[in-house]
């Protein structure tokens, strides 16, 4: 807009404006030059005593692998004491005279155990939510039903719809269930 020298004038004169314009922009400028940040940005001091792994790393590796060590040993021993062969010694002394009542007593025992073992495996839930919720859904009926003044302010409107509405489709299944059984009868007469 090179035409347009009325606007860029300063006291009636663009030259002024432009002297005054280079001012301004060099006084922001150092102004902006001087200006410091109030967030400390600064780069964090070195903390040596924190390592990459943690204080006693060291320490904490030999712990560890000692450890691991003598969870081996212990596996080795256990293995070990499973696949050593049993020996049974002979009996020192008299025969048990009860030995035949303790052998019988225990198979008791473990089949009792067995019995209460698959009982608790079979145990179902006693009661199903979904049914709960459809019970507490029609039992609501009777709510409705005893309570006059809410039914005449309207708060149970959506639930008489809804009621009447399923009271309409049993009606229907109820009645088409009806001629069905109706019709099945009426042809069994006239084959017969």
């Amino acid at each position: 807009m090179k035409c347009q020298r009325r606007t860029d004038t300063s006291m009636g004169s663009p030259a002024m404006h432009q002297w005054e314009l280079r001012q301004a922009q060099k006084n922001q400028k150092e102004r902006l030059s001087r200006v410091r940040s109030s967030i400390d940005t600064r780069a964090p001091p070195p903390q040596p005593h924190l390592t990459l792994y943690g204080r006693d790393y060291v320490a904490k590796k030999k712990a560890t692998t000692e450890a691991a060590f003598s969870d081996l040993k212990m596996i080795q021993s256990i293995a070990r004491t499973m696949t050593r062969r049993q020996s049974i010694e002979e009996r020192k002394g008299p025969v048990s005279l009860n030995a035949d009542a303790r052998k019988a007593d225990i198979y008791r025992i473990m089949s009792e155990n067995h019995r209460l073992l698959e009982h608790i495996d079979g145990v179902a839930p006693f009661t199903n939510v979904q049914d709960m919720l459809e019970e507490h859904k029609f039992k609501r009926r009777y709510v409705i039903n005893a309570s006059h003044s809410m039914r005449l302010s309207g708060e149970y409107d959506e639930d008489l719809a809804r009621i009447r509405r399923e009271e309409k489709v049993r009606r229907e299944a109820q009645m088409r269930a009806t001629q069905l059984r109706k019709e099945a009868a009426e042809r069994m007469a006239k084959s017969s």
